[in-house]
């Protein structure tokens, strides 16, 4: 699976940070329509300790953030004129993605060693707003599936 943005590159635009940071490369993307990305679950991720520790499963919140961050990254990325391959243009980047709705539905467990594949695709737009389809999965078999909402905020306009 090639990357076409890795994890250093994407957390310069979307500001996320390891631990929080759910995504660990872009695979594809389609300005205005979709984009793929991979998140690698391993047994040092610091929730399995906790959740649970006979049987370490993602939880279902971090599955949702994950397809979240995704559906963030998307919204930047379609504000900025970037396409695959080209400088990222991080300066640039005066709006960020946030969370407006979500229904999400859960359909397998995601393990540690799963290789988790985040896709998200633009089901409509009007104004600052974009509703996204999201699905995430392990070697084909649907783990979550179902709706984000996103709005696209000015950065500059947000209080710090």
């Amino acid at each position: 699976m090639k990357a076409i943005l890795e994890s250093y590159q994407i957390s310069q635009i979307v500001k996320y940070r390891y631990p929080f940071l759910l995504i660990d490369k872009v695979t594809e993307y389609v300005k205005g329509e979709r984009l793929k990305a991979v998140k690698a679950v391993s047994m040092g991720e610091p929730y399995f300790s906790g959740h649970f520790p006979d049987f370490p499963i993602m939880p279902g919140v971090l599955i949702t953030e994950a397809l979240a961050q995704t559906s963030s990254l998307m919204t930047v990325l379609d504000s900025l004129d970037w396409q695959a391959g080209s400088e990222i243009p991080t300066s640039e980047a005066t709006s960020m993605g946030v969370l407006g709705s979500v229904q999400i539905s859960f359909l397998q467990s995601v393990l540690p060693g799963n290789l988790l594949e985040l896709e998200v695709s633009i089901d409509w737009k009007k104004g600052s707003a974009s509703s996204v389809n999201v699905k995430a999965s392990v070697e084909g078999s649907i783990c979550a599936k179902g709706k984000i909402t996103v709005m696209s905020v000015d950065k500059s306009k947000i209080s710090s």
